[in-house]
């Protein structure tokens, strides 16, 4: 069985909540939200449209994506940008991201194996005029 956890673990969720949390002036904190809290597949089979992640951020205009191994290693997985996915090069293959990037996504994976079995998390963030995507 492979376990794909698309739900942080309390002490990485308190560190990452420290480093991208984003506020507006009236000082609210905007909200992400991500589903399931967890899916368990056997090898072989895919993960379709099942991990989904969203915000209520009207200025965000990205959904980005990240996984952690057993070892609590960090892996940026890529970014979906209005309707246009930018996974990484090594990843391409076995990830895809649908949806519209600005207010949701999914997570794809195709064929699980042991080394898919993971926490997975999206972060949003605004578009900036700067980079090259």
């Amino acid at each position: 069985m492979v376990l794909l956890t698309p739900k942080m673990s309390t002490k990485l969720l308190s560190s990452l909540r420290k480093l991208l949390s984003v506020y507006d002036g009236a000082s609210r904190a905007y909200k992400i939200f991500q589903t399931p809290p967890s899916i368990i597949k056997k090898p072989g089979e895919s993960v379709v449209s099942e991990i989904y992640c969203s915000h209520n951020v009207s200025i965000f205009e990205r959904i980005l994506w990240y996984k952690q191994n057993k070892r609590g290693a960090l892996k940026y997985l890529g970014y979906l940008n209005r309707n246009f996915p930018y996974p990484e090069d090594d990843i391409k293959e076995k990830i895809s991201f649908g949806g519209d990037g600005s207010k949701y996504s999914s997570l794809n994976v195709s064929t699980v194996s042991e080394n898919d079995s993971a926490v997975y998390f999206c972060a949003a963030s605004r578009h900036s005029t700067t980079e090259s995507h």
